[in-house]
């Protein structure tokens, strides 16, 4: 049995919820060292970021913003059992992270066009380094959404029982926030 809870008190934390954010905080930290070792080394090397560079970054940057307001209008609906209203916005997030990798591979082609590579610019190689570490646990948050529509679309998703869900936008919405911060450092920093 249960122990009881007091009226109004927090319903206890799922342990995988408590996992996710461990795991959260670790990635970030690991962007976080990246940056300090970015920001100790700025002087090396400048003119590497162009403003065609920046453009793109910054386009890329609202697509991911955009994606991260669509999965949480969509666990919105979830929880209100509009499986329909919610596929529509999970689905949604689900192209914006897939065109958000695009438009990170075109940033790359930017630069590999302009004759910029990790060796021979030191800072770029700053953004080589932290935009495909973002991209590859992206593509592990992409893959988790993927699983939550499949599971969405085919209602084996009860409205009760969203953890896969919650967690899900846990790992979407901290990668957001992180590539804002990469976003400002590699924008602010050039």
């Amino acid at each position: 049995m249960p122990p009881r809870r007091e009226p109004g008190a927090a319903p206890p934390r799922p342990s995988m919820v408590v996992a996710i954010w461990l795991a959260m905080i670790s990635v970030t930290s690991l962007f976080l060292a990246l940056t300090y070792a970015y920001l100790y080394r700025h002087g090396l090397t400048t003119g590497w970021l162009s403003g065609h560079l920046a453009a793109i970054l910054s386009a890329n940057t609202a697509i991911l913003i955009a994606s991260s307001l669509a999965l949480h209008r969509g666990g919105e609906f979830f929880k209100i059992r509009q499986a329909t209203a919610a596929l529509g916005w999970l689905v949604t997030a689900f192209i914006l992270g897939v065109l958000f990798l695009v438009g990170q591979a075109w940033a790359w082609s930017v630069l590999f066009a302009a004759g910029v590579y990790a060796g021979n610019q030191p800072n770029s190689g700053f953004f080589f380094l932290v935009t495909a570490l973002h991209a590859a646990h992206l593509s592990i948050a992409l893959g988790l959404l993927f699983w939550v529509v499949s599971r969405v679309a085919r209602g084996r998703l009860p409205a009760e029982r969203p953890l896969i869900l919650q967690l899900t936008a846990i790992v979407w919405h901290m990668l957001d926030i992180t590539w804002v911060y990469l976003y400002l450092v590699i924008v602010l920093y050039r």
